[in-house]
Formats: C-alpha cells, structure tokens, sequence
C-alpha cells in the first residue's frame, strides 16, 4: 500500500503495522497530523533506522503542531540521545511551554543521561527559561515543573520557589 492509496483513510483506518519504512516515513512528514504522529509512533516502534532522521527533520524544520514536535522530540531521545540534547541545548530558550514540558519530562525520567557536562548545561538553560514564563499564563504543568526543580536542584542556579 503506498501513501496515496490512504488520503481517504482517517488515522483510525490505517493499520500502520503493515506499511512499508518509506511510507510511514512519508506520512511522518505529511500535513495531516494525527497520522504523522502516528506513523511517527510506528517508525519507533520498529526500531527503525529512519525514525531518527525522520524526527529530526521534523523537529529541525518546526512541521507540524506542538504535539507531533513533542512526540519527534521523545523519538529522537529514544534513538539518538545525543542529537536529541544537542537539538534541547539550541531550542530550550526559546521552546514553547508544552516542548518545554517534554523536555522536563525527559530530562525526569532519564536522569542519567543528562548528568554529563552539556546535558547538566541544559538544566541551568531550563530553568532559565522557566524563569521567563513565570507570570505567563502558559506555563508547564506544576507537577513537571516541580519534579524537575526537585531533580536538578543541586545543579548551581536551579532554585526551588513554587509558583
């Protein structure tokens, strides 16, 4: 099945387990973005070597919505660490508050991999930009946000005040 057979299915219609590596990599970067992410989603969970590629590219030229950009995000963390904290180094003081939300959250749940000199770097840069969002009414969750000052608090800079 090629990708233009499926420009009449909905995301709920496509049973992505059966198509081929090109056409989920096609659909990852269409416009539609429910079966992006999708198709995104299945890149990952064959372990495919594109998926990497795919959610950089993703990420680098801002395609999509802020959802398929957390989900590129995750993807890329979970094939290519390294690109992934090179691509938060860059975005993370300028990311919009729900990116930002992901990036705590992946900097919570993989601890280890941030202990090294650039990605502890990140930390203060976070906590930087969470500085900046304070007042705004678009903030990452509380929960996250606590988590994480809790976590890397003993990075120099980082403070624990709650909002």
């Amino acid at each position: 099945m090629n990708s233009e057979n499926l420009d009449f299915m909905t995301d709920d219609d496509i049973d992505y387990s059966n198509l081929s590596e090109d056409v989920l990599k096609q659909l990852a970067l269409d416009d539609e973005l429910f079966i992006a992410t999708s198709a995104l989603v299945e890149l990952r969970l064959r372990k495919s070597v594109v998926a990497a590629m795919v959610a950089y590219k993703i990420l680098s030229k801002s395609k999509g919505d802020k959802y398929l950009q957390a989900t590129a995000l995750s993807v890329l963390f979970d094939t290519s660490r390294e690109q992934a904290i090179n691509f938060m180094l860059q975005e993370v003081p300028s990311s919009e508050p729900y990116i930002l939300n992901s990036i705590m959250e992946l900097m919570i749940e993989n601890k280890a991999d941030f202990q090294s000199v650039p990605a502890s770097l990140l930390a203060n840069i976070v906590n930087k930009r969470l500085q900046e969002l304070e007042g705004s009414t678009k903030l990452p969750t509380l929960e996250v946000r606590n988590s994480f000052l809790e976590m890397y608090r003993h990075i120099q800079n980082i403070q624990t005040s709650t909002v």
